[in-house]
Order: C-alpha cells, then sequence, then structure tokens
C-alpha cells in the first residue's frame, strides 16, 4: 500500500477482536447500585458464571436470562445472533500474504522481494477435495514495481488460528482487475482446508444497503492475524479515488460504501458482513487527509472506512470464476457486457419505508444516450426511464431481476450477463411500460477491462 494514496488502498483491519455492547438496563442488586445501566454483554458473562454455580447449565443463556431476571431478551438475543454470525465469519476469513520481486532500493543494487500482507473471504469451497475460492481485492496481489508479472505469482493463505503455526496453503490467482479492485484466488487439494472447519461465506441478496445497518470487518488487521471489529454504514454509495500505482500514478474511481468500523493495515480484501453474516462488501481503503497539524502530511481520518459493495463483488468474483473454469486460464482483467447506453438520474428523493422504517434514496434512471451500431441501438431510446432489469440463463432460468431505484443498479446487474444470456428491460417509453428484450447475448458484445 502506498502512503500517498488518495483514499488510502486498505491494508486494514481491527486491532482487537470485540463484541457491541447493547445497552439495557438491569439491576445489581447486592452490589447496592441498583438501576445502574450496564451492557448486555455484562450480564451475559454473568449469567453464564451463575448458570454453572447453580448447576443450570443444561438453560441456555435465553432461558436463563427469561426464567431467573424476568428480561425480555431482545437485545440478548440481538448480541447472540451477532456474535454468532461473527464467529461463523472467522471461519471463513483467510490473511493473505503475497510476495514480488522488485528492485532494491539505494545503495543496494539488484533486486528484493517485498510482501504484501492483507485479507481474504471464502465464498466457493469442496473441503472434500480441499478446493476454495477465495475473494480479496486486487491491490493485496498486485504490484506494478514489480520486475516479473505484476500480479504475484507467490501467494499464500492462513484459515483462522493458523496464521502462525506454519500452516500456509499456496493459492493461485486466476483473476484481478484493477478496475474493480476486486481478485479471486484458488486453493486446490489442500489437506489443510479438508481437516479443517472452514466455511464459505454467502453473499447478501440486497441490492442496496441502508444507513445505519449494523455492519462487521473481519480480516488480517495490522498483519497480525484474523481479528473482528463493528460499526454501522455510514454511507450507502459514494465515489472515492484510489491511486493503484505503486510505481507511477494510477488514480481509479470506485463506488464503495462508507462505514465507521475501524480498519488498520492488513485487512485489505477482508468481507464486510452485515448482522447476519453475509458478504455485503469487500473492504479496500480507508480515508486518509491532509493536516495542517502535520505540516501538509497524511493522516489517517478516524474510522472512514470504504468497501466495494457485494452487487459489484460478487458480479465481477462470478465473472472471474466463470471464465477460469471455462478456459482454465488465469486472467488479469474482467469481461463484461456492453450494451451501448448511458444512464441519468433525473430525480432522487428520500422515501421512508413505513413497513421497516428505513429511508431509501429513490432515483428516476432515465437512458440519457444510445450509441449507434450498439447492442441497444434501435431497442432502448433516449427518454426510456428504466423500472428492472431481468437476466435469463440459456435455458430460461433466471439469474437476476432486480428493481431500479438507483443508477448503480443497472451497472451493477449488466455484470452479471453472459454471451447465451437474455436481458429484458422494464421501461416506461411515453407513459407505458415495455419490456425491451436482448435475446442470446452474442460473444461480440463482450469487452474487458484490467
Amino acid at each position: 500500500m502506498k502512503a500517498d494514496k488518495i483514499v488510502a488502498a486498505a491494508a486494514a483491519l481491527v486491532i482487537a477482536a470485540s463484541v457491541p455492547a447493547f445497552a439495557g438496563c438491569a439491576s445489581r442488586g447486592a452490589d447496592g447500585r441498583d438501576g445502574q445501566d450496564v451492557s448486555i454483554y455484562e450480564i451475559y458473562e454473568a449469567t453464564n458464571a451463575a448458570r454453572a454455580e447453580e448447576g443450570l447449565s443444561e438453560l441456555t443463556f435465553l432461558e436463563f436470562v427469561s426464567e431467573y431476571l424476568s428480561y425480555d431478551g431482545t437485545e440478548a438475543e440481538q448480541l447472540v445472533s451477532l456474535q454468532t454470525s461473527i464467529n461463523r465469519s472467522l471461519l471463513s476469513a483467510v490473511s493473505v500474504s503475497a510476495s514480488f520481486r522488485v528492485s532494491a532500493t539505494a545503495p543496494y543494487i539488484g533486486s528484493e522481494t517485498v510482501t504484501s500482507l492483507g485479507s481474504g473471504v471464502i465464498v466457493e469451497l469442496d473441503k472434500q477435495a480441499g478446493d476454495m475460492y477465495v475473494v480479496t481485492n486486487c491491490h493485496v496481489v498486485y504490484d506494478d514495481s514489480s520486475l516479473d508479472s505484476d500480479i504475484s505469482d507467490n501467494v499464500d493463505v492462513y484459515l483462522y488460528g493458523m496464521e502462525n503455526t506454519g500452516d500456509a496453503i499456496p493459492a493461485k490467482v486466476i483473476g484481478a482487475s484493477v478496475t474493480y479492485d476486486i481478485a479471486v484466488l484458488s486453493v486446490e487439494g489442500s489437506d489443510i482446508v479438508k481437516n479443517s472447519d472452514a466455511m464459505a461465506a454467502s453473499w447478501t441478496g440486497d441490492e442496496n444497503i441502508c444507513v445505519g445497518q449494523t455492519v462487521y470487518a473481519v480480516g488480517n488487521g495490522a498483519g497480525e492475524g484474523i481479528s473482528a471489529t463493528s460499526g454501522i454504514v455510514s454511507v450507502d454509495s459514494e465515489y472515492i479515488t484510489v491511486d493503484m500505482g505503486s510505481s507511477s500514478s494510477d488514480y481509479r474511481e470506485y463506488r464503495t460504501i462508507r462505514t465507521d468500523v475501524p480498519i488498520y493495515s492488513g485487512n485489505s480484501g477482508g468481507a464486510l458482513f452485515d448482522a447476519g453474516g453475509n458478504i455485503a462488501g469487500i473492504i479496500n481503503s480507508k480515508t486518509w487527509y491532509i493536516s495542517s497539524e502535520t505540516d501538509g502530511r497524511e493522516e489517517p481520518a478516524d474510522n472512514v472506512t470504504n468497501a466495494i459493495p457485494a452487487s459489484v463483488a460478487r458480479r465481477v468474483a462470478g465473472s472471474m470464476i466463470d471464465r477460469y473454469e471455462e478456459d482454465g486460464k488465469a486472467h488479469a482483467d474482467v469481461r463484461r457486457v456492453l450494451f451501448g447506453i448511458t444512464v441519468q438520474a433525473v430525480s432522487s428523493r428520500a422515501v421512508l419505508d413505513n413497513d421497516t422504517n428505513l429511508v431509501n434514496i429513490v432515483e428516476t434512471v432515465e437512458v440519457a444516450g444510445v450509441n449507434i451500431a450498439s447492442l441497444a441501438w434501435n431497442k432502448l431510446r433516449t427518454g426510456d426511464f428504466i423500472k428492472s432489469v431481468e437476466v435469463l440463463s440459456s435455458d430460461g432460468t433466471v439469474k437476476e431481476s432486480v428493481e431500479v431505484s438507483r443508477i448503480f443498479n443497472v451497472t451493477d446487474v449488466i455484470l452479471s450477463v453472459r454471451a447465451g444470456d437474455t436481458v429484458n428491460f422494464t421501461v416506461d417509453r411515453d407513459g407505458r411500460e415495455t419490456v425491451v428484450s436482448f435475446e442470446d447475448i452474442p460473444q461480440s458484445s463482450y469487452t474487458v477491462s484490467d
């Protein structure tokens, strides 16, 4: 990671694994401080001790709280659920080590080896075969100052609890994209994986993330091993600029989720999870600012963390895995279909969902232009309002069905389209709802970007 990145390409996570304390009121009784507020975590620890002392270990924590403390257990359920989610996520997390050969720094000549430490998350797993796919950031396995390939050919991953035991698992980069800052690692035939409790994490199915949503990060914080931190979503979607170059400037723009989850160097590529333990994003950066108090030097902002949204990361990673399984080759780019349209938001407003009490930003998304001779030429029209996008595989199975309430819903879902698929755009055209279909998407419509 370069110190001069506008948004420090992540290395990031936590120092100490911590479970958030949910505020709760309970009487401390005998300690003479009746009525003092305590956290539910304190209740959890105290009741576990009391159950053991009174021979009530057969009761669950929630049963004990309900029967002996007359406590409704709502916050306890939240705690236990979150604690369970975090612990399961530990088994999906890996530490990543990628080595590169670079020119030796003066006054030395020749070359030297540098190591990038980051994180990853298991997204597919075959325990019996010892195979798995791991998603991480491209910048964890990428260095444009390398004397060999920009993408490391010397990558190891470590399962939780095995970071310091020397149990390195060799991995291969099978896909990497600087444009999306996503890479996929493949592990094949690992006895360590076969004999572990490792598990694959699931992606969230949500296209949009809500502000205030509880999230937590699990990864190789400070390169010291897997740990966890938690917080909330601060901004549901924002664009950041990152300098991805090591030997020269290479500024890239990424759409990200902003959170207040504390992260530190080493957590790049680790998952940002929702409270249910689903992958909501891939941590990729921490915001820095120029401080006048430090003579213009960059300083990290307090708990301003960014993650590539799951709606982007899972589709890019899926494309990389599909391509690798098609031809058996690693690719340092990502393949996607171009329809030849530009879209714009002609209106935007905050809408309160009375059922969930959540506020969502809703945009009216319009086709702003159609390129001549493109896939969309003579099909979609300037002025069409896009209501939804559906993607069907060649056998007619629905792969994706996305209601369009934000511009990024369109660009995100298109990342899942493959040659041979059918794509249906439901649009409002001149006040009438119309379905515009693109059947059997041709191979020629594919483009690749690094």
